[in-house]
């Protein structure tokens, strides 16, 4: 059932394939990945006659296996429809055992673009839910190799606002604030600078303190400095 409901995504996605806007979306993306060209309204249409279907026709351990399949898919237009798939999903259907799961996402067909809206909202979203997985999951990615998971570490609360909890966040930024990969230093800033609309003043404080500079230190008092 599965493959066959990707068949015929693959269908509707083929039949509005331009490949003048795939070219182009290829070229933002560094040609990381290939495109179908299908802008974002286009896709949308299609995908939102997809759902539909498929909610009423999957249980909750094929949707996983469907979004997998679509991971595996060339075409970065299967990746987005995965995760706007997910963000579907309500708090109930996000279970424990999600955690590999949201590993394997953030961590294959990486790049900002798929990693910044799962660690924001699907990893966000888990930790809230399950909140004694945080210690072990955050405190395993923010020594990881991967880059990904260090950046997710880092931008996981973005939507958590007062609710932020800021001990954490200064700990891993305190962390990894010497790394010079970009993705890093732009998620310490994002991250606080987010915070910032809650509580302006820790933020100010903090980054004197802690001594970030550059393009963390810019994004992060991008707001106040206007």
């Amino acid at each position: 059932m599965i493959l066959q409901l990707i068949q015929e995504l693959e269908t509707a996605l083929e039949r509005n394939r331009n490949d003048i806007e795939a070219e182009g979306m290829s070229r933002y993306m560094k040609y990381r990945f290939a495109y179908y060209g299908i802008k974002k309204p286009k896709r949308y249409l299609i995908q939102k006659e997809w759902f539909s279907r498929i909610q009423k026709e999957l249980s909750q351990e094929n949707k996983r296996e469907l979004v997998l399949e679509l991971w595996q898919k060339e075409q970065r237009e299967f990746h987005y429809i995965a995760i706007d798939f997910i963000s579907k999903w309500k708090d109930k259907e996000i279970s424990l055992a999600d955690s590999n799961f949201i590993e394997f996402l953030l961590t294959n067909h990486s790049w900002w673009d798929s990693v910044d809206t799962l660690a924001s909202n699907f990893l966000g979203r888990y930790l809230r839910l399950f909140p004694n997985q945080r210690d072990s999951v955050i405190n395993s990615w923010r020594k990881s190799d991967n880059m990904w998971l260090r950046r997710s570490c880092l931008i996981f609360q973005l939507r958590y606002k007062s609710t932020t909890n800021f001990t954490l966040l200064k700990s891993l930024i305190i962390d990894l604030k010497h790394e010079k990969e970009f993705f890093i230093q732009k998620a310490i800033g994002w991250s606080l600078r987010e915070y910032a609309k809650t509580n302006p003043k820790s933020v100010k404080e903090f980054v004197e303190e802690s001594g970030i500079l550059g393009l963390a230190k810019r994004e992060a008092l991008k707001h106040q400095l206007r």
